[in-house]
């Protein structure tokens, strides 16, 4: 039997990394005693899969993985018992069986829709600097890896911005809409970025970052 869940990365742990999420969920799953299946080998690991992994920094409001179980236990028991046994900072929405054929989920996500909240700028810079990036052909961005720099056109993956709303005194808050294909997407914070070249002056450490859904074709 395989289920997925949906739950919450919120505000409390939006720095933990991946790695670290999918740890948590292995530990609260073997405290819920859930009845994972596990992999063959000599390292036998649980068959778990956590998707679309969160940048560093970026709050999930709906965030999902799979699990495959030995058997065919009860669906509310398993989500009471995981609910109960997730950190502080997690939280779990939905419970629900899949089947072994359903295509893979990597290739039915469309698009993360992302809110985010900028402080120090003003409404109408934002405007200038998004309108700017919406109407180029191609935006270069280069990620710096350890051993790498590899240069991404982010422009393709930005399917679309919302009209930014002013928060506050010099703070914006708007909505962004960015691509999937088949694993690979960028993140909120190169966008923010980029916007430098259209001649806004923004951290994108400082801004506060979260997705808001996932959405699938």
């Amino acid at each position: 039997m395989k289920v997925r869940a949906v739950y919450e990365k919120g505000d409390k742990v939006r720095f933990l990394g991946h790695l670290d999420v999918s740890r948590c969920i292995r530990l609260a799953l073997r405290r819920a005693k859930w009845p994972l299946e596990m992999s063959q080998g000599f390292s036998p690991k649980p068959r778990i899969s956590v998707y679309a992994p969160l940048p560093v920094g970026v709050a999930g409001m709906r965030e999902y993985f799979d699990a495959s179980l030995r058997g065919r236990p009860d669906v509310g028991a398993l989500a009471r018992a995981l609910a109960s046994s997730l950190p502080e900072g997690f939280a779990l929405h939905e419970l629900y069986p899949i089947g072994d054929g359903e295509a893979p989920f990597e290739e039915i996500v469309r698009a993360s829709l992302y809110s985010v909240d900028v402080e120090g700028v003003k409404i109408e810079a934002v405007r200038h600097a998004l309108n700017g990036f919406l109407k180029a052909r191609q935006v270069f961005f280069d990620v710096v890896r350890p051993k790498e720099v590899k240069r991404v056109d982010l422009r393709p993956f930005v399917l679309g911005v919302g009209e930014p709303e002013e928060a506050g005194v010099d703070r914006v808050v708007l909505d962004m809409a960015i691509a999937h294909d088949k694993g690979r997407t960028v993140r909120p914070q190169w966008v923010l970025s980029s916007l430098g070249e259209f001649d806004l002056d923004v951290d994108p450490r400082e801004a506060i970052i979260d997705r808001r859904k996932i959405i699938f074709e």
